[in-house]
């Protein structure tokens, strides 16, 4: 018995090894973060309200899901340091220099941009939002990096902000922990 193959066989196959292939390296590029050890989140944006409220949103999130987080203290000596402004710029080596003076296993750092809410055609405003997150573990290693927006609509120009800040936060430690 002769077994008669589709001419579209060999193509199809080919596109199936190829997405598999694809697909197992995405998943073995983006590793998880480590839940052991605790985890050091630096935020930045233009207002100290904002970043904080970033901050708060990563910080409840990953506490919910069953990280540990570095303590206040630890955390506001961390904020104080000069090489935490290099660490948001994504300065390997001070990241490195934190995690040894600090303990810490993981640093997170999100920097925020709040577009100017718009008044939009139902006479309320439209926030845009948008937080660029990095995680390195404090050996130096990149573990996950990602963009993300956030859009609202509130009342006021503050409350749009807000809410699309928020909205921006929770999407990005949605992804990060996926």
């Amino acid at each position: 018995m002769r077994l008669k193959l589709n001419s579209n066989f060999p193509k199809y196959l080919i596109f199936v090894l190829v997405l598999s292939s694809l697909l197992i390296m995405s998943a073995c590029a983006l590793a998880d973060i480590p839940k052991r050890g605790s985890i050091a989140i630096l935020t930045r944006g233009v207002s100290e309200q904002h970043a904080a409220s970033v901050a708060s949103i990563l910080t409840r999130e990953l506490i919910r899901s069953g990280y540990k987080v570095v303590d206040p203290d630890t955390l506001a000596a961390i904020r104080r340091n000069k090489a935490a402004r290099l660490a948001l710029d994504g300065n390997v080596d001070a990241i490195m220099k934190l995690g040894k003076q600090y303990g810490f296993s993981t640093m997170i750092t999100a920097d925020l941009e709040a577009g100017k809410p718009v008044r939009n055609e139902f006479d309320l405003y439209t926030g845009t939002s948008s937080i660029a997150i990095m995680v390195m573990s404090s050996g130096g290693q990149m573990i996950y990096a990602d963009t993300v927006m956030g859009k609202q609509v509130g009342y006021t120009r503050d409350e749009a902000a807000q809410k699309s800040i928020e909205a921006a936060a929770k999407l990005a430690v949605k992804r990060m922990m996926e």
